[in-house]
């Protein structure tokens, strides 16, 4: 593919978005010593930075560039990681419900794209296993 955005650049670009916000987070968390969105700094750096990384990782280990399931499967991941994330810390600081209804979306775009990405890994394994098999018969 040449020219578009590859979805392990995508996913590192937002990853590392996360990281930094994550980062900053915690640093003002410390400053004022003040840990009530201690929570939403955790779901920003796990769903955020690890959980996107590691789809980046395996997206370009898989040589995936593009397709409509590799970016449906990172676009859920990377939004429910905003707004579940951003969700939170709205919830947390603010005590009020208003907030719920994007930690609930967050939550469920972030499964979206878990199961996206287990879906996803087991399609590219069959794959492999299935072309493995054609060439040992081949050689056979």
């Amino acid at each position: 593919m040449s020219g578009g955005l590859r979805i392990s650049d995508f996913c590192f670009v937002v990853a590392a978005l996360a990281a930094l916000g994550g980062m900053g987070l915690g640093i003002v968390m410390g400053i004022s010593q003040d840990f009530t969105l201690a929570p939403a700094h955790a779901h920003l750096n796990l769903l955020g930075w690890v959980t996107m990384a590691i789809y980046g990782l395996y997206h370009r280990g898989a040589g995936r560039t593009g397709g409509f399931a590799g970016w449906t499967q990172v676009g859920s991941g990377a939004l429910g990681a905003g707004l579940m994330a951003g969700g939170l810390g709205d919830y947390l600081s603010s005590g009020s419900d208003r907030a719920m209804p994007l930690v609930v979306a967050g939550s469920l775009l972030a499964l979206t794209g878990m199961v996206l990405f287990l879906g996803l890994v087991l399609a590219d394994t069959l794959r492999r296993r299935a072309g493995s098999f054609e060439m040992t018969a081949r050689s056979g």
